[in-house]
């Protein structure tokens, strides 16, 4: 059972989402001193204990655990703990988003909406976006939402 009529969806947004738009425009952090000091060079002990972590995890993704692939997808897009590579976040993304992980079509949809390892596609944004809405995904129901007034 779906949560969602897509006929009555552009209603929906407009009526429910728009406050919730605007609303959380209002709480957008500024860079505290915590998040200044956190890029600060990290030890030896620190980024093996954090290879250890990765290569666990490439193990698990490797297994098909679509949460690992989803973590090492967040990893390659923010290039925090890995070189940045969106080719290979799309790549991870996409396996756990092909087993229903709803962040993952989430982030799926972005990359689609903004050329993110892939080409620009609104429609596929949009389907991606759709299935994780519909799994209660927050952030795709807001980006629906962008998306629906924006147009």
């Amino acid at each position: 059972m779906t949560f969602f009529n897509r006929t009555c969806m552009p209603a929906f947004f407009a009526v429910v989402l728009s406050p919730m738009l605007l609303i959380g425009c209002q709480n957008t952090p500024n860079a505290t001193h915590s998040q200044t000091a956190q890029s600060q060079p990290l030890s030896a002990e620190h980024n093996q204990a954090e290879n250890k972590q990765i290569m666990q995890l490439q193990v698990m993704a490797n297994q098909g655990n679509a949460e690992a692939q989803y973590q090492l997808g967040l990893m390659y897009e923010t290039g925090d703990v890995v070189p940045q590579d969106y080719s290979k976040a799309f790549a991870w993304y996409k396996k756990a988003a092909m087993q229903g992980h709803a962040g993952a079509q989430s982030k799926l949809g972005s990359m689609y909406r903004y050329g993110k390892g892939v080409e620009i596609s609104h429609s596929k944004a949009v389907q991606w976006y759709w299935k994780a809405a519909e799994q209660g995904n927050q952030d795709a129901q807001y980006e629906l939402g962008t998306l629906y007034i924006s147009k």
